[in-house]
């Protein structure tokens, strides 16, 4: 429309249906977008559903393992403290043995010294007993002579 000339009536109508035209092409759209918008929201949520299964089921899995394991390191820490106390137990007794036999060591040296001594006492024993056996003998055979004589 040139400028400075009054648009006539008939051109206002145009333009207003054309403005309403384009007004309905806007409202198709922003329809359209709309439906696209519940689309993506419904996908949305059908994932953050699946998702909090998921994670439900991870949470609920990993609470069960973290139940066994929490059992099995309160089982272990028991039977440590008693291998603990075992081991000074045990540390206790070696040093018990360990004085036992240095005593039982000395008396075996002991024992061998009194060996070896009684060895030599029966050694020299039976020097005596062989030299009064053949006392004996030279006793029996004067008796024997008295008992003729006599």
């Amino acid at each position: 429309m040139p400028k400075g000339k009054k648009p006539s009536l008939q051109d206002v109508l145009d333009e207003v249906r054309a403005s309403q035209e384009q007004i309905r092409g806007h409202g198709v759209i922003l329809e359209e977008m709309r439906s696209q918008n519940r689309a993506t929201i419904e996908a949305v949520e059908a994932i953050r559903v699946t998702v909090d299964q998921r994670i439900d089921r991870f949470e609920s899995a990993t609470q069960d393992r973290f139940t066994v394991l929490e059992a099995a390191v309160r089982q272990n820490s028991t039977d440590i403290r008693q291998n603990s106390a075992d081991i000074r137990q045990n540390t206790t007794d070696i040093r018990q043995n360990t004085a036992d036999i240095r005593r039982n060591s000395d008396d075996i040296r002991q024992n061998t010294a009194d060996i070896r001594q009684n060895s030599e006492d029966i050694r020299g024993l039976s020097a005596r007993v062989e030299a009064l056996g053949s006392l004996d003998r030279r006793v029996s055979a004067l008796e024997q002579r008295a008992s003729r004589e006599g």
